[in-house]
């Protein structure tokens, strides 16, 4: 299945997906040289492609993060960027997530891309501890689809 075809079967069981309208070229190139000049992973080809289908989606419970904030004042939410969503760490300077960068959350644990061996996981908030590890970013929606 392709990223497009996956976003599609997202979208079709989870009745309140939120799909937003696909990021461009320099737009992702922007984030991704904010996240590198921070010490965080580059943006995986796997999750641009995704970013250009839709810049950040909302599957309840996951929220998997793009290049643009979007103000949402019917929840009293802001749904952060890829750049927002990893300020704390790049402010504080955590050497657990270097080399990583945050893509989205799940309940209360983060959604990573780990460029040192460029899996994703999902970690616990709080002590970075891994609790599940994709071999691609495919493999993690298709985990999404079956727990959603």
């Amino acid at each position: 299945m392709t990223i497009k075809e996956i976003i599609s079967k997202l979208e079709s069981k989870v009745p309140n997906a939120r799909k937003f309208d696909g990021a461009t070229k320099a737009k992702i190139d922007f984030a991704n040289a904010m996240l590198k000049n921070n010490n965080l992973a580059n943006i995986s080809n796997e999750y641009q492609e995704f970013l250009m289908e839709t810049d950040g989606m909302i599957l309840p419970p996951y929220e998997f993060y793009g290049t643009e904030v979007i103000n949402r004042p019917e929840y009293n939410y802001k749904f952060p960027n890829l750049i927002e969503a990893n300020i704390d760490l790049i402010k504080n300077k955590n050497p657990l997530i270097e080399n990583r960068v945050i893509i989205g959350n799940v309940f209360f644990d983060i959604i990573i891309f780990d460029e040192i061996d460029k899996k994703f996981k999902i970690l616990n908030r709080v002590n970075f501890e891994i609790i599940e590890t994709f071999e691609n970013f495919k493999q993690l929606l298709e985990y999404v689809i079956k727990t959603v």
